[in-house]
């Protein structure tokens, strides 16, 4: 089984070793691994490499995005130059835990195409579960906590379908499309197997709930389930930055 990462890079010299380290320890399970870092901003290819550690530098393919500027088109740009029989998608300002990938490919040998797994937030003790199930497209929507850096996807799945041209939320965007595939099969993992940076461009909750109501009538959901989308998401919110965070304090 031939596996390929696909990270889009911009500006992370000082994080994409602990980046690329991580899939190192967890990729060992694979026959043939490709790590396909995307140059999608200044910098030069020589500057990535000296980043990189030695040892692992052959295993690193390093291009330059050839889609509009942006994660999405950076995304796709390792799309078209991989070879894996499994994406998986990373950024690189994140990292894996031990044990993601395995636990992963035991969920695509028992028939899943698409995995997701739960994550946290670096330096804070706030963790996001993955959706347990998703029955039909628009549980995209209403059963948040897929994040990028914890899928992978099966070649199978993927067909000719890419990421659109979408500054921010082409993420779901995008597996709400890959949902509505006949070949979509949902599996999750609730442990934990990725941290997320906090030093990233991640929106506040209030801006991110903008650009998902975009995506919301981009793809023309209903108006009930953009109502139950926003509903849930606010008393979501409420919970977890307000009265979870207030609860912690208060321990």
């Amino acid at each position: 089984m031939i596996l390929s990462v696909i990270i889009p890079f911009s500006s992370e010299l000082n994080l994409i070793n602990r980046t690329i380290n991580s899939v190192i320890v967890n990729s060992k399970i694979f026959d043939l691994v490709e790590i396909i870092i995307i140059n999608d901003g200044i910098f030069k290819e020589d500057d990535i490499r000296s980043k990189i550690e030695k040892n692992n530098i052959h295993l690193i393919k390093i291009i330059k995005n050839t889609y509009p500027k942006g994660p999405g088109g950076a995304r796709n740009t390792g799309i078209d130059n991989s070879k894996g029989d499994v994406i998986a998608f990373l950024d690189a300002d994140d990292f894996w835990l031990h044990g993601k990938l395995e636990a992963q490919i035991q969920k695509i040998k028992e028939g899943a195409t698409f995995v997701a797994t739960s994550y946290r937030f670096e330096k804070s003790k706030t963790i996001i579960n993955a959706p347990l199930k998703i029955k039909n497209p628009d549980d995209i929507f209403l059963n948040r906590g897929i994040a990028t850096s914890t899928v992978i996807i099966t070649k199978e799945l993927l067909d000719d379908k890419r990421f659109r041209d979408i500054r921010f939320g082409q993420d779901i965007d995008f597996w709400y499309n890959l949902s509505k595939s006949k070949k979509f099969k949902f599996a999750s993992l609730p442990k934990v197997f990725a941290e997320y940076s906090t030093s990233g461009s991640t929106k506040n909750k209030w801006v991110q709930l903008y650009y998902v109501n975009k995506i919301l009538s981009l793809n023309n959901i209903s108006i009930l389930t953009r109502i139950r989308f926003n509903f849930s998401y606010i008393l979501n919110g409420i919970y977890n930055h307000y009265i979870r965070n207030q609860f912690r304090k208060n321990l």
